[in-house]
């Protein structure tokens, strides 16, 4: 699935806010999987069965999406004009969880 431009999805997740919402949760996740041994197995196991999963289906979907490739390009340009006003009409998108966290304390 090459293209050209950007995807959609790849931008959303270096928004600031996006990221760094995504930094703390998986500080917390390694924090607790590292204090409670049992819960960092069944996390550890957990984590390997998803990888498995999600690398069958991605072979299993590879020639559906290289099918639908051209209404998949059409639905990523949609979403980036949609994320251009989204980034346009809140600002806070491109600030990180704890700008934001300071900001509502003091208010």
């Amino acid at each position: 699935l090459a293209s050209s431009q950007t995807s959609a999805v790849l931008r959303v997740s270096h928004l600031p806010l996006v990221r760094s919402a995504l930094q703390s949760v998986t500080s917390v996740y390694s924090e607790v999987k590292g204090r409670y041994p049992l819960l960092g197995l069944m996390g550890g196991v957990a984590e390997v069965r998803a990888r498995s999963i999600s690398q069958v289906a991605m072979r299993r979907a590879t020639p559906l999406l290289q099918s639908l490739e051209p209404q998949i390009e059409v639905a990523n340009n949609l979403a980036l004009v949609g994320l251009d006003r989204l980034e346009r009409n809140f600002p806070i998108l491109n600030q990180s969880v704890s700008t934001v966290s300071r900001g509502r304390k003091c208010c």
